[in-house]
């Protein structure tokens, strides 16, 4: 086995370098988990922060334009299917970036990658902020969500490899705020800078935290010779096959529902494109000397179920980050400023909780606790299924706080379940799979919910029509209202068209009432899937003690 330098003492500064070695467990740390390790010294901490800042800034960039984007839109003269690509192209580049993680931190070291991809992530930034086009800015945010997909799992991976055992809840705590608390401020942050600035803030607000990460990283990590035989030895055939599989599934669950699925010769092609890679994929990651991702984690029987409850926390967190706004805008056309109010809730009240976690999973059963999560979950879920017309943002404000309250009991057990039997040779790979199951996990659920919603507001609305039929009662009684109300507010000058409008207003009505009907379903729909989710975790095993058993 090749020698790596152990961690370097300059003054009162531990530098370090996270980088693994081929073929063994040893690292710049050293060997296992020694009573040295134990102790965190502060220029670690700092490291871990920067990554996790640097994390924050890319999942804040995937909500953060969700509230500009009309004005982006105007602004560079997009149709509203044009500007749909640019959260696309993010969400695509993001994806296809996580796999490569682990193949780019052993060539560059992870602290060197991480600067790299900081530096890409605020050029890009800079880029999208002067796009002058479509096309540019298709460019300048594929080119972000490259940079910043590899924030998300390099930060996770951080954790892994400089925390020890003892330290991980706290860390996978901190973790869970980015992770969780970025989505749900995006579109506030985004619709307050937007509103008292300009949308190209939206952009140059990660200029300065990305400086404050890579300040973190750079002074607190040793920068080894780049390994340019890893570089040369790299599994190409599952690099680009992997690209292929998550770009091609990522843009079918993206543009899927809007482009009626297989009716659009595109999504049949990208399906054919990525069924194929996919089987390309497992076979060269089973047979390859050097594969991209340790497809062997599978065999553990804890990380394969965390995967699943992963798609799940996906669904979950990614479904209402779509189902909130989406119900505000169309519903109650609600601006950029009004979603940002409400969705807040999301996140905010996170923070009572957060605190208490790393204790918690030390004393609780962790199974317990992400049951208790998907419960809420579903509570919050089932509170916003029996909406009306004056059901608004204030009355959606308290099932937000509820949901808030019940998400972080979810994230740091689940990670710490996942991650339990992971050595360190296999943390690129732990972090790649967590971040692409969540990824995948919150692009399913929200090709779901779209497709299912135009679903459904077709069926309420045939069947509301079907109710009110032309010539019964009901309609006679309703148009007979309308037209008084027209002809007094008119004082008599729309004899002519007063049917007409009348039988607008009568559609509107039903088209409003159908939409409301469509989310109640959607979020009842949610509310079963996470309480399905609950009682799976807790039937899980037969291990029911409430308590865990603290060694030492």
């Amino acid at each position: 086995m090749s020698q790596v330098p152990s961690p370097t003492l300059t003054g009162k500064t531990t530098h370090i370098e996270v980088s693994a070695v081929e073929g063994g467990e040893e690292t710049s740390f050293g060997k296992g988990r020694s009573q040295q390790q134990r102790e965190v010294s502060s220029s670690q901490w700092w490291v871990i922060i920067g990554g996790l800042i640097g994390g924050f800034m890319a999942i804040l960039d995937i909500q953060i334009m969700n509230s500009s984007i009309k004005v982006i839109q105007g602004a560079l003269s997009m149709s509203s299917d044009q500007s749909s690509w640019l959260m696309t192209s993010y969400f695509t580049a993001e994806i296809v970036a996580i796999p490569l993680v682990g193949w780019f931190t052993q060539a560059f070291g992870t602290g060197r990658y991480a600067l790299y991809c900081i530096a890409g992530f605020i050029g890009a930034s800079f880029l999208c902020a002067n796009a002058w086009s479509l096309d540019s800015m298709l460019l300048f945010r594929t080119l972000q969500g490259f940079c910043g997909g590899a924030l998300i799992p390099i930060s996770f991976r951080l954790i892994i490899e400089l925390l020890p055992d003892e330290k991980r809840p706290l860390g996978m705590t901190m973790f869970s705020v980015v992770s969780t608390f970025a989505p749900a401020i995006g579109p506030s942050l985004g619709g307050w800078l937007t509103s008292h600035f300009s949308w190209n803030m939206i952009f140059y607000v990660n200029v300065l935290p990305g400086l404050i990460a890579a300040g973190l990283i750079y002074q607190g990590m040793l920068f080894n010779k780049v390994r340019w035989e890893v570089i040369r030895a790299g599994d190409f055939i599952g690099i680009i096959s992997v690209m292929l599989f998550l770009g091609s599934l990522e843009i079918i669950l993206e543009k899927g529902g809007t482009d009626y699925w297989f009716q659009s010769a595109l999504i049949c092609y990208l399906t054919v494109v990525a069924l194929i890679s996919f089987v390309i994929f497992i076979y060269d990651q089973l047979h390859c000397e050097h594969p991209l991702i340790n497809l062997a984690m599978f065999k553990d029987t804890h990380f394969s179920y965390c995967m699943v409850v992963f798609i799940m926390l996906g669904v979950a967190i990614y479904g209402t980050l779509f189902l909130v706004p989406y119900y505000l805008s169309m519903v109650h056309d609600y601006n950029a400023s009004q979603i940002g109010s409400v969705v807040i809730w999301m996140g905010l009240p996170q923070l009572l909780v957060l605190p208490f976690i790393p204790k918690l999973v030390k004393l609780i059963n962790l199974k317990y606790m992400i049951a208790l999560g998907f419960g809420v979950l579903a509570l919050s879920a089932f509170m916003d299924s029996q909406m009306s017309i004056n059901f608004m943002g204030e009355q959606m404000t308290l099932s937000l706080f509820i949901r808030a309250l019940g998400q972080p009991f979810i994230m740091v057990p689940l990670s710490l379940l996942a991650t339990k039997n992971v050595t360190r040779k296999d943390s690129a790979s732990s972090a790649i799979i967590i971040n692409v199951f969540r990824s995948i996990g919150g692009s399913f659920g929200t090709a779901m919910l779209t497709t299912f919603f135009i679903t459904q507001v077709h069926i309420h609305s045939s069947n509301i029509q079907a109710s009110i039929a032309v010539g019964s009662q009901g309609y006679a009684h309703f148009i007979s209202q309308v037209k008084a109300m027209l002809m007094r507010s008119a004082h008599g000058g729309l004899n002519g068209t007063v049917g007409q409008i009348a039988s607008s207003i009568l559609t509107d009505r039903i088209t409003q009432q159908a939409e409301i009907m469509a989310f109640n379903d959607l979020f009842l729909i949610m509310g079963c899937l996470m309480f399905g989710t609950a009682v799976w975790v807790f039937l899980s095993n037969r291990d029911f003690t409430l308590f865990r058993h603290i060694e030492g």
